[in-house]
């Protein structure tokens, strides 16, 4: 719970940034991206549900080697639909997803670069997510806690430079909330490889492998975290739907700004967590 509530705040600070400096286009904008994200974002992250399924049944007959091996093969995985898969298509088909959900052009043109950004660099947000839900999953909740505190006030120290400039650091605008995402997010997965790596934690790095692609455990991946990623697939249309409603109204880029703030932030910031 206290993880949501930092993770909010951080999304209520990026929105009063961007609204002070860029204007309710960048509201709108990040608003939009990120409906458009999360549907495809929420269904690669349900292999994490499946992944916490594995992990928590391994941890409990202490047989840590499996753990290890599931939390590899859920790592696999997301690079490969996240790197692979994601990344191009989000990149390529960005403009006709800003198109279905009647983005004004004012808002499509602060909505582009942001939303290309979280698609092309999304990998260091699966793998931190997918680490927390591994340790939450093994009995480590603290660790993910700080991690997730560490990455919300570096993404609040980047922000702030990168959306409106320091010194020779230019301001990037609606942009630089997303860099300052995807660099936070970054380093906090270079951290969490350093640990992994030296054996700080209840999960390890298996030296000397099997480093391949296991289909058993892939295929349990997505039998126990395949429903969850439906369910979110279906919650997130529902909200890009809306958003293209939104869309056609005449003030669409001051509604959309709107709902973004309203709704997506206060409101789930206080239901959600």
């Amino acid at each position: 719970m206290l993880q949501n509530v930092i993770g909010g705040l951080q999304g209520l600070v990026d929105h009063a940034m961007v609204g002070h400096f860029v204007g309710f286009t960048g509201n709108a904008a990040i608003g939009v991206s990120w409906q458009i994200f999360l549907v495809v974002h929420v269904f690669i992250g349900s292999l994490f549900t499946g992944m916490g399924v594995l992990v928590a049944r391994y941890a409990g007959r202490n047989e840590p080697e499996v753990v290890n091996r599931v939390v590899y093969q859920a790592f696999l995985t997301a690079a490969i639909l996240s790197i692979g898969i994601l990344a191009p298509i989000g990149y390529f088909l960005a403009p006709s997803l800003l198109d279905l959900v009647n983005a004004a052009p004012a808002v499509q043109a602060e909505a582009l670069p942001y939303i290309r950004v979280m698609f092309v660099f999304s990998f260091g947000m699966m793998v931190f997510f997918m680490l927390g839900g591994a340790l939450r999953s093994a009995g480590d909740a603290r660790t993910p806690l700080r991690l997730g505190i560490w990455m919300t006030v570096l993404n609040l120290v980047l922000n702030v430079i990168l959306i409106r400039g320091l010194g020779p650091i230019p301001g990037f605008g609606t942009l630089g909330a997303a860099m300052g995402t995807v660099i936070a997010a970054g380093v906090m997965m270079l951290v969490a490889a350093y640990s992994l790596a030296r054996g700080r934690w209840v999960i390890r790095v298996q030296r000397g492998g099997p480093w391949r692609p296991d289909p058993g455990f892939i295929r349990q991946l997505f039998r126990f975290g395949l429903p969850t990623g439906i369910q979110g697939v279906a919650m997130n249309i529902g909200g890009v739907i809306l958003l293209r409603f939104i869309g056609s109204l005449q003030s669409s880029a001051e509604a959309q700004a709107a709902y973004s703030v309203a709704y997506t932030q206060l409101f789930s910031l206080v239901t959600w967590t």
